[in-house]
């Protein structure tokens, strides 16, 4: 059993995961680290702007987003970089797809938007602030940067813990009525006496 453990338990409190995070940040880019943070102080504020900016996400995501990106970088990440990181797999957790793919959705899919089922509430939303006739009938360039100002917008308040529904899809009813033990018994008695 002398095995090295090499899973770090990822801690509940915000404050024990970014001193875990900055621990893992500073044994990975040393000398980069002690460049950045020359003293307590910076290392200090450095800390509290970290915690403040990552709290939307949630802990797993910082950390798997803080080891993807040591596994990936030799050089120590900005803030910036982690929360864009963080972003991305939190988008991606929860199925919302590229951009790109989103704003080919909206514009596919303007002439009946309430009629299509959107791969994420989000997109539908997007293309609504951004205007389905906009989308229609504005030249790609034009559409294509109101449509990221909007969706980026909705991603900020989505990760705050805004809430969106998707739109009300019209179905067809099918024609299917549940009957009750005594309505069985007498559609049965009825075929029964026709035949």
């Amino acid at each position: 059993s002398g095995q090295l453990n090499t899973k770090i338990k990822i801690p509940d409190n915000p404050i024990d995961l970014i001193n875990v995070v900055f621990t893992q940040l500073e044994i990975t880019y040393h000398n980069q680290f002690h460049k950045a943070f020359p003293d307590s102080d910076s290392l200090k504020l450095a800390k509290q702007l970290w915690l403040k900016k990552l709290s939307i996400f949630k802990n797993e995501v910082i950390f798997k987003s803080i080891d993807n990106i040591m596994s990936n970088s030799e050089y120590l990440p900005s803030l910036s970089a982690v929360l864009q990181k963080c972003k991305f797999l939190t988008l991606e957790a929860n199925g919302i797809q590229s951009f790109e793919k989103c704003f080919k959705e909206a514009s596919t899919f303007c002439d009946s938007p309430s009629e299509h089922e959107w791969s994420h509430p989000l997109v539908y939303h997007a293309g609504l602030k951004t205007g389905w006739f906009f989308l229609k009938n504005e030249s790609e360039q034009i559409a294509l940067k109101e449509f990221k100002n909007k969706f980026d917008s909705l991603i900020e308040d989505w990760l705050e813990g805004k809430q969106f529904a998707s739109p009300d899809v019209p179905r067809l009813e099918e024609n299917v009525t549940e009957l009750d033990k005594t309505q069985q018994l007498s559609f049965i008695k009825k075929l029964k006496k026709n035949y």
